[in-house]
């Protein structure tokens, strides 16, 4: 007979890592999240795998197989240094801005003054977690995100959520996503959408020299409503600080500009994809290679 893992049970285990993580020092965090996240490097065979595929599919011949399995070794590591010092923004949630750093938000604010909202898309680059809890800052604005379909993990999503003070909107179900979605950026909100993963319903487009499933929800969101696109990306420095960059205001590229030009939304997002290919290509070992990137699946 199976043990129930109830929803308290889930929001005690946070409670607990966070109340473990409270008496260390952040570079401490770094330095047993690195360690952790090589140790699982050796020992989960598939999700590593998976990793060091991508890299050979990504890199070919310019990488050995032994350049390759460094890369992932090391991506594995700032994984967990990302996901520790997550739990020391947790345990230590004033502290966010001594060693994180937001640029290019008074773009934000001029945006706005247009009165159509503004989108920020994104990627699994960097610490992403702190990146959206650092972005709580601009005003009114939300994250899409996916939110857990069983109790206990949505109510341990819930309970981080509150703690780091992020505002979500969730992207299922889907129509009341785009609802709430629209609704946010008709009241001159910002919405922040991470394009790099997709499990169905999006399009290929070309991701670092092959085809690659995307979702659309940002593109589809801007052009609905006319709000603009700024591309945002988080990326760890020598120094361990973060910095949160918001680029330049995105171009839309020539076409119609039509949402109902199936085409059109298509080549929005090819363009999308290649700004967060150019931050992938300077940051390759802060991405999530371990993520099946280029498999197919169902549209």
């Amino acid at each position: 007979m199976g043990i129930k893992v109830t929803a308290r049970t889930y929001r005690n285990l946070g409670r607990l890592l966070v109340a473990l993580t409270w008496p260390w020092p952040r570079h401490v965090c770094l330095w047993f999240g690195t360690v952790a996240g090589r140790l699982l490097f050796r020992l989960m065979g598939e999700r590593t795998q998976v990793a060091v595929d991508n890299l050979a599919l990504v890199y070919g011949d310019t990488l050995t197989p032994a350049e390759r399995v460094s890369l992932a070794r090391r991506n594995f590591g700032h994984i967990g240094a990302s996901l520790w010092e997550s739990l020391y923004h947790l345990a230590h949630p004033r502290a966010l801005f001594r060693y994180c750093t937001l640029t290019g938000a008074e773009q934000i604010e001029a945006a706005r003054s247009r009165g159509r909202g503004v989108v920020l898309f994104s990627a699994h680059l960097g610490n992403f977690p702190l990146m959206t809890a650092v972005l709580m800052s601009i005003p009114q604005a939300r994250i899409v995100i996916r939110v857990p379909t069983d109790e206990g993990s949505a109510t341990l999503y819930q309970w981080v959520r509150d703690r780091a003070h992020i505002e979500i909107i969730a992207d299922n179900p889907r129509p009341l996503c785009a609802y709430q979605s629209i609704k946010h950026l008709k009241r001159d909100g910002v919405l922040v959408a991470l394009i790099d993963q997709v499990e169905n319903g999006g399009v290929y487009v070309d991701f670092m020299g092959h085809p690659a499933g995307s979702t659309i929800g940002a593109a589809k969101l801007a052009l609905m409503n006319g709000a603009p696109l700024f591309p945002v990306f988080c990326v760890r420095q020598p120094d361990s600080r973060l910095t949160v960059s918001i680029g330049s205001e995105f171009i839309l590229p020539p076409g119609s500009g039509s949402v109902e030009d199936e085409a059109y939304v298509t080549a929005v997002v090819a363009a999308m994809n290649k700004v967060v290919e150019q931050a992938v290509w300077e940051h390759p070992e802060q991405w999530l290679w371990g993520h099946r990137r280029w498999r197919r699946w169902r549209k």
